[in-house]
C-alpha cells in the first residue's frame, strides 16, 4: 500500500468514524484514497471550520477529533483551531500535507513550515519523510493526543510520502521504545494524609473544579460522591461547568471575571483551596501577586506537572488524574472517619447563594441594566430583547432535555455561562483559554455529528457568527439537529463594554452598524429560520425551533446597551466585583 492508504488503515484501526477536512493539491493522493475506500469524511467549508469541528466532536465525546488539510494556506488555516485545542486540552489529530520532500525549503508552491509554525501550540508535531515511518509516527501521535493532559498533535505528510510505497516490515515500534524519560510523578497516595490534615484544619474550604475533571473518565460522579460525603462547597471554572450539576446544593457556580457572586466570594474568603484539573488562568486569579498574598492554603491537583505552581503558590502539589485523586481522597476520608467542621461556612455560602440566585433571576427578566452611555451613543434599547432573557427562556424550555450547549465567544458566552444551568459533563462546549470568535458554529457542527440523537443549542454573537457562518452549508447538508440562536446586538459586545467601562466610552471600531439579515442567509443555505425582536416573537420562534426536525436559526434582535455583570476589573480580586445596585 502507499502512504495515503496506510493513514486510512491506521484511522480505521482506531475506530475513527468521522474526519473533518478540506482537500488541496498536496493531499490529492490521500483524498483519492478516501474516495476509493468510501472513508467517512465531512467536507467543511474552511479548514478552520474543520479544526473547530474536530474540537466539538472531541469535547462532546472524549474521543480524538481528526482533521485534514492541504499544505500552505490549508495547513495554516488549522492554526487557530490547534491553538484553541491546546489551551483547552482537547485531543485533536491534525494531518496536513506539504510539498514534496525534495522541494521542502525551496519556497515551493503552497509550502509552509507548518511543523515550525505549530510547535508552540501542539503537544508535539511531526514531519514524516518516509512512508515506512508513518505507522510509528501515527501510533505515537495518537497516543499523545489523549495521554496525560489531552491536546492536539499535528502530523505533516509531504505529497511524495503519501504516494510512496510502504514496505513490509515497517510496523510501529513498541510503546516502550517510544516513551520518553520523565521524573516519577507525585501521585495522590504520597500526599493524601497531608490533604486530610489541611482539610481537617480548614474553617472555610472550597473545591475548585476545572476542565480536567471533564477529561477524566468517572471523575464527575466521584466528585458528586465526595462533596456529598464531606459537605464540601464547589466552585467551577468556565471549562469546569458541567462537572457537577448546578442543581447540587454544594455547587456555588462559575468563578472568575464574570463569575457568579457567591462563587467569587467563596474563592476570595476561603482558607483552604483544593483545586483539581485547573491551570489558574488570569481570568480566575486576576493579579497573581495579589492572589498569592491571600492567606490561603492551596492544594493543586493536575495531570500536567507544568501547570502546578505555574501561576500561584502551591502548598501541596499532586500530579494525578482527577478520578484517581477523588477515589483516594474519598477512601481516606471514610477510613479515617473524617467529619467536616465547616457548617457555619456552608450556612454563610447558602445565604449568599439564595441572595444572588434571586438577583440573577431578576436580571434574566426582559429588562435592561443599561446606564447612560455618554456622547456618541444613540442606540435605543427600549422594547428589544435582553440577552439574559433569551438565554434563560431557552434554558427553561429545554430543562428536561439535557441539551449540549455550545457558545461562541463574547458577551453572550458569559451570559450563557451565568444563566444556562448545565448538569452533565461534556454538555458545555465553549472556547476558554484562547477565546476564539468563530469557534461556535463549527464546534456545534462537530458536537452534532458526534451525538446525532442529542439536542445541540448554539448561542453565537453577530460578530463571531460572521467569521465561520459558511459552515451552515455542512449543517444543512447533514441535516444536523442544531438550533442556532444568533445574538445580534449590532456590536462587538465585550469590546464595547470594556471601552465603556475602562476607555472613557471611546467606542473605537466596535459597532457593527450594517449586519446582514441572518434569516435570509440561513434561508439561502436551505435552513429554516425566523426573527425575534420581542418576547412574544421569541416564544413563537423558540417553539418553531424546538419542533422542527433538523437545523433552525433564530435571529434575535437584542438591546445592545447591556453589559455583563458581575465583572472583576483588571488587576482586582474576586471579591472586588462590580455588581449594579451594590
Amino acid at each position: 500500500m502507499n502512504g495515503a492508504q496506510k493513514i486510512l488503515e491506521f484511522l480505521k484501526s482506531k475506530g475513527v468514524e468521522h474526519v473533518f477536512g478540506y482537500p488541496g493539491g498536496s493531499v490529492l493522493v490521500l483524498y483519492d484514497e478516501i474516495h476509493k475506500a468510501e472513508f467517512p469524511h465531512i467536507l467543511t467549508r474552511h479548514e478552520q471550520g474543520a479544526a473547530h469541528a474536530a474540537e466539538g466532536y472531541a469535547k462532546a465525546t472524549g474521543k480524538v477529533g481528526v482533521c485534514i488539510a492541504t499544505s500552505g494556506p490549508g495547513a495554516t488555516n488549522l492554526v487557530t483551531g490547534l491553538a484553541d485545542a491546546n489551551l483547552d486540552s482537547v485531543p485533536v489529530l491534525a494531518i496536513a500535507g506539504n510539498a514534496s520532500t525534495t522541494a521542502i525549503g525551496t519556497d515551493a508552491f503552497q509550502e509552509a513550515d507548518i511543523t515550525g509554525i505549530t510547535l508552540p501550540i501542539t503537544k508535539n508535531n511531526y514531519l514524516v519523510k518516509s512512508a515506512d515511518d508513518l505507522q510509528t509516527v501515527l501510533e505515537e501521535a495518537w497516543s499523545l493526543t489523549t495521554e496525560g493532559r489531552p491536546g492536539p498533535v499535528l502530523v505533516c505528510v509531504p505529497k511524495d510520502v503519501l504516494a510512496a510505497t510502504v514496505h513490509e516490515g515497517s510496523e510501529a515500534k513498541s510503546r516502550a521504545e517510544l516513551v520518553r524519560h520523565r521524573p516519577a510523578p507525585n501521585r495522590s497516595a504520597a500526599s493524601m494524609q497531608d490533604v486530610l490534615a489541611a482539610l481537617s484544619r480548614a474553617q472555610r474550604p472550597v473545591l475548585m473544579a476545572g476542565g480536567g475533571i471533564v477529561h477524566s473518565p468517572g471523575a464527575s460522579a466521584l466528585l458528586k460522591k465526595l462533596v456529598s460525603y464531606a459537605s464540601l462547597p464547589v466552585i467551577t471554572t468556565l471549562m469546569g461547568k458541567g462537572t457537577i450539576s448546578e442543581d447540587e446544593p454544594s455547587c456555588l457556580g462559575m468563578v472568575g471575571m464574570h463569575g457568579i457572586p457567591q462563587a467569587n466570594i467563596a474563592l476570595g474568603k476561603c482558607d483552604v483551596l483544593l483545586a483539581v484539573g485547573t491551570r489558574f488562568s488570569d481570568r480566575i486569579t486576576g493579579d497573581p501577586v495579589h492572589f498569592n498574598a491571600k492567606q490561603r492554603f492551596v492544594i493543586h491537583v493536575d495531570i500536567d506537572p507544568a501547570e502546578i505552581g505555574k501561576n500561584v503558590k502551591v502548598d501541596i502539589r499532586i500530579e494525578d488524574d482527577a478520578a484517581d485523586f477523588f477515589t483516594g481522597l474519598l477512601a481516606a476520608m471514610v477510613e479515617s472517619g473524617f467529619k467536616p467542621g465547616w457548617s457555619a461556612w456552608n450556612q454563610e455560602l447558602a445565604a449568599l447563594t439564595t441572595k444572588y440566585r434571586k438577583r440573577l433571576a431578576i436580571m434574566a427578566e426582559n429588562r435592561s441594566d443599561a446606564q447612560p452611555r455618554g456622547e456618541g451613543w444613540d442606540r435605543d434599547g427600549a422594547g428589544k430583547l435582553s440577552p439574559k432573557y433569551v438565554i434563560k427562556t431557552m434554558a427553561d424550555l429545554t430543562a428536561r432535555q439535557d441539551p449540549i450547549v455550545v457558545t461562541d465567544v463574547g458577551q453572550h458566552q458569559m451570559f450563557t455561562a451565568q444563566h444556562f444551568p448545565v448538569h452533565t459533563p461534556r454538555h458545555w462546549i465553549t472556547s476558554g483559554g484562547l477565546g476564539t470568535m468563530g469557534f461556535g458554529l463549527p464546534a456545534a457542527l462537530g458536537a452534532a455529528v458526534a451525538c446525532p440523537d442529542a439536542l445541540v443549542l448554539l448561542f453565537v454573537g453577530d460578530g463571531g457568527f460572521q467569521m465561520t457562518m459558511q459552515e451552515l452549508g455542512v449543517i444543512q447538508d447533514l441535516n444536523l439537529n442544531v438550533k442556532m440562536i444568533v445574538m445580534d446586538n449590532a456590536c462587538l459586545g465585550m469590546v464595547r463594554q470594556w471601552q465603556e467601562l475602562f476607555y472613557s466610552q471611546r467606542y473605537s471600531e466596535s459597532l457593527l452598524m450594517n449586519n446582514p439579515d441572518f434569516v435570509m442567509i440561513a434561508s439561502a443555505y436551505g435552513i429554516a429560520a425566523g426573527r425575534a425582536e420581542n418576547p412574544a416573537e421569541l416564544a413563537v420562534q423558540f417553539e418553531k425551533a424546538l419542533s422542527t426536525a433538523g437545523p433552525y436559526l433564530v435571529h434575535c434582535i437584542l438591546d445592545g446597551n447591556e453589559n455583563v455583570y458581575p465583572i472583576i476589573p483588571p488587576g482586582k480580586q474576586t471579591t472586588d466585583m462590580i455588581i449594579p445596585g451594590e
